[in-house]
């Protein structure tokens, strides 16, 4: 239902909020005298927040930001309440409130920045809390315990097991996307339903992709991706000389979610292509991996939460790279 905090609680992980170390969402319960509008239509309710946006800063300036609660509750549904002008009755309820797209442009969250207006409103009404925690998994160590993928278990016959496993050998282990070998690192490796229906166990309805891929398929934005699980899949396509990056459409497909909005910008920007997950070296004990990467220009960007500071490189974390592209 969500628990009160103080400013100094509340932080920006690249961007993003956080308490302790956990991505949350902001977001005032008390709809006043505006209760019985945002019942009846939930879009005239308050926003909801996911980053440290314009609408905030104003917030916190203007001295209002105690009516706001913090909650990483993936179900989106928010608890308000007010009292009604007309009668004077208290009224309260669980509605599904729009996300601020001040916060989605900021961000550039599925091209909220680049795109239109008409685009925007799209993302909003299509708006999935679950696949925008996921999309930012690798930035965070820590999830709600509600897991993500938790979530969408329901549906699966007896045999699932069973059935992925005889899909995934026939496979080799390999991903039928991006046909990197993962028989060494055979949990990597997932079995899909083509038609997104769980219990068709088809044999034409299924086929084995990495855990990357896989939560890049339609309606799969819900996937769970740990950071340590990213780059070692990268690494291993760096490996097999299947990371060749030729044209932006190839960037989109081998970065990691978290960037994509970055990636985006450059693309509006007509930068260079990047290099994807480029290596390089910090000092004799340090050697981090970047997201994205201009190794001519000295330039990248960089999700990890090691210090890089000392480096000749120019580097960039989520929220200072989408503030210098979008210029």
């Amino acid at each position: 239902r969500g628990l009160e905090i103080s400013l100094d609680q509340l932080k920006s992980t690249q961007g993003l909020l956080t308490v302790e170390g956990r991505q949350v969402v902001l977001f005032i319960p008390d709809h006043g005298g505006q209760i019985e509008k945002a019942l009846d239509d939930p879009s005239q309710g308050r926003k909801f927040h996911v980053a440290d946006c314009s609408t905030l800063v104003d917030m916190k300036a203007k001295k209002r930001f105690e009516r706001y609660k913090v909650t990483n509750n993936l179900s989106g549904q928010f608890p308000i309440y007010g009292t009604s002008y007309a009668t004077k009755e208290e009224l309260e309820g669980n509605v599904a409130l729009n996300i601020c797209q001040n916060c989605l442009k900021l961000l550039n969250y599925k091209q909220a920045a680049t795109g239109d207006k008409g685009q925007r409103l799209e993302i909003v009404n299509s708006f999935s809390m679950g696949e925008f925690f996921a999309t930012y998994s690798s930035v965070f160590q820590k999830l709600p315990s509600k897991h993500i993928n938790d979530l969408q278990e329901k549906g699966y016959t007896s045999d699932w097991k069973e059935v992925s496993r005889t899909i995934r050998e026939k496979a080799n282990y390999h991903c039928a996307s991006c046909k990197v070998d993962l028989n060494q690192n055979k949990k990597l490796l997932h079995t899909h339903h083509i038609s997104g229906e769980k219990g068709d166990n088809s044999e034409e309805n299924l086929i084995a992709l990495c855990i990357d891929c896989h939560r890049k398929q339609p309606y799969h934005g819900h996937m769970y991706v740990a950071r340590k699980d990213e780059l070692l899949l990268n690494e291993l396509r760096q490996k097999q000389l299947l990371s060749n990056v030729s044209d932006w459409s190839d960037v989109i497909r081998n970065a990691d979610p978290a960037i994509l909005g970055v990636v985006d910008l450059c693309k509006v920007a007509k930068m260079p292509l990047p290099v994807v997950n480029h290596k390089i070296r910090v000092n004799d004990s340090l050697t981090v991996t970047l997201e994205l990467a201009w190794p001519l220009e000295n330039r990248g960007v960089y999700l990890g939460d090691e210090n890089i500071l000392d480096t000749s490189w120019q580097i960039y974390d989520l929220s200072t790279a989408l503030e210098f592209f979008s210029k």
